[in-house]
């Protein structure tokens, strides 16, 4: 009894420290509190693991989200600033208040008329994304090799894809690039789901993320600190809802030319931000990973993407010299297709959203933005039908649910039977 005490304890011990990593992370940069519009951070695994003797790089297939944006709606700007604006004509703004309400308005001018259009920075990180990608893998941009690059339908991802593309081109010039963004590549791309989308608005899902974000009050402290009435607050102001606005503006800021102007997240304290991310985090989980709650299925909204990623790959595998395919879209597919893939941890099924951080679910660590999913594929030569691969998250190694053929790197047979197999019972 003593050992299995003293083995619990441990236990509760090791989860806490996991749990206070990730605050920690929180705290010293603030801006992983942002989630998923936490701005490409590159890549944390600078040296990649030399692959198994003999074989080399031939193909890559690839899935990005957009770069870095505006936020998508003009009331994301303009219902905060309105806000302000009403209350200091009333005299209900603290000096803070004030000097926030100023800020608010510089941040709504900068944004007029770019509401969710990709930035500079964003840009950029699709620029450098390529940039590193041939310099790691100069075999599959060999002269004459072919790139096939498809985009949804939205003009950030499309400017992703365009920057990452005029990158290639100014690196490997002889490369033979076909790119387009077409509502018939929808389907895989951007698919949608009106069974998975009930589950997971149904009244079940929205009780548990709701009782989940009533235990973190980020809002009370902020209203005082910006409203001189408390009256007026209570009576005017939804405060979580003024809240979210402003975290979110906080948040997208270092993704703009502005971040290096002013900030917002002097308004809250570290818990705030640490809260702000939990319940977050939570959100992304219940609508895009195995959650109970929400059916347990939510990834499976990528089963097309993943089969034709695995099509595709087939079809390549056959060719002297087939180059890549890069796929560009959203941060809502991207997410579940990892889930889908069961990379380290983001398999998880549970409905203690208390856990997700403790158990190494968090969000920006899969979609930043510009996040990224890179598949290599290796071989001896065009006759060499044991093709390894190599999976890279946001340019980092990691971990698929099969059994590996040397540390990161997989049998190509291993990973298409085994999740064409999953596909296939799920679709049953």
């Amino acid at each position: 009894m003593r050992k299995i005490l003293l083995s619990l304890v441990l236990t509760v011990m090791v989860l806490g420290l996991e749990a206070q990593n990730i605050r920690d992370e929180i705290r010293d940069n603030i801006r992983c509190s942002a989630g998923n519009y936490l701005a490409y951070p590159g890549p944390t695994q600078l040296k990649l693991t030399p692959a198994p003797e003999g074989k080399h790089p031939f193909y890559i297939s690839h899935y990005g989200r957009h770069g870095s944006r505006y936020l998508i709606g003009v009331n994301d700007y303009e219902a905060p600033y309105e806000t302000m604006a009403e209350a200091d004509s009333l005299g209900k703004l603290t000096p803070l208040g004030k000097d926030v309400l100023q800020r608010l308005d510089i941040i709504r001018k900068d944004a007029r008329d770019h509401y969710g259009e990709l930035t500079r920075l964003g840009a950029l990180q699709h620029q450098q994304i390529m940039r590193r990608m041939v310099d790691r893998f100069p075999e599959v941009f060999a002269d004459g090799s072919g790139v096939d690059a498809r985009s949804t339908t939205s003009l950030r991802v499309i400017l992703s894809m365009e920057n990452a593309l005029m990158q290639l081109s100014r690196m490997c010039p002889k490369v033979v690039i076909h790119h387009n963004a077409t509502q018939r590549d929808m389907y895989y791309l951007c698919q949608s789901d009106p069974r998975l989308e009930a589950m997971r608005n149904d009244s079940a899902t929205q009780a548990l993320l709701n009782g989940f974000n009533q235990r973190y009050d980020t809002s009370s402290r902020l209203m005082q600190s910006l409203f001189n009435d408390t009256a007026y607050v209570r009576q005017h102001i939804d405060a979580a809802k003024f809240d979210h606005y402003l975290f979110e503006l906080a948040s997208s800021l270092q993704s703009t030319s502005l971040t290096l102007q002013m900030t917002l997240y002097d308004l809250f304290t570290d818990d705030e931000l640490y809260n702000h991310w939990k319940k977050s985090n939570a959100w992304w989980y219940v609508n895009c990973g195995f959650c109970p709650t929400s059916g347990g299925e939510q990834p499976y909204s990528q089963r097309n993407l993943l089969r034709k990623i695995i099509n595709d790959a087939d079809s390549c595998i056959l060719l002297p010299q087939p180059g890549a395919h890069l796929r560009y879209g959203h941060d809502t597919m991207l997410l579940p297709l990892v889930c889908l893939l069961e990379i380290d941890n983001y398999e998880l099924a549970t409905n203690d959203l208390e856990s997700l951080d403790r158990k190494g679910w968090v969000n920006y660590k899969v979609i930043p933005m510009a996040g990224n999913l890179q598949i290599i594929f290796y071989r001896s030569s065009p006759d060499d039908t044991d093709v390894l691969i190599k999976v890279l998250l946001n340019e980092k190694e990691v971990h698929l649910p099969l059994k590996s053929f040397d540390g990161p790197y997989y049998r190509w047979n291993d990973f298409r039977k085994y999740y064409l197999n999953k596909l296939d019972a799920y679709e049953k």
